[in-house]
C-alpha cells in the first residue's frame, strides 16, 4: 500500500527502480513523486539539448555577408 505523507513534508527516502538506489524522492499532495536525482539528470540532458540547438540555430555569418 502507497504511503502517504502530511503536507508539510517535502521529501522523503525511497526505492528508485531507475537509479536503482534509496534516493530521496519529492512529495506531492501527501504522495511520493519523483526522484530528484533523475529529476537533476532530465534538466540537465534539456539544458545540454537546449544548448546544442541553440548552437545549430546560430547563423553563419559567410552566408549572408553584409553589403557596404
Amino acid at each position: 500500500m502507497p504511503e502517504h505523507f502530511t503536507r508539510g513534508t517535502l521529501e522523503c527516502t525511497a526505492y528508485c527502480n531507475r537509479c536503482e538506489d534509496f534516493t530521496q524522492h519529492r512529495v506531492d499532495g501527501g504522495r511520493r513523486g519523483p526522484c530528484l536525482k533523475c529529476i537533476e539528470r532530465l534538466e540537465q540532458r534539456i539544458a545540454k539539448i537546449k544548448g546544442e540547438a541553440a548552437e545549430h540555430a546560430r547563423q553563419n555569418p559567410s552566408l549572408f555577408p553584409e553589403a557596404t
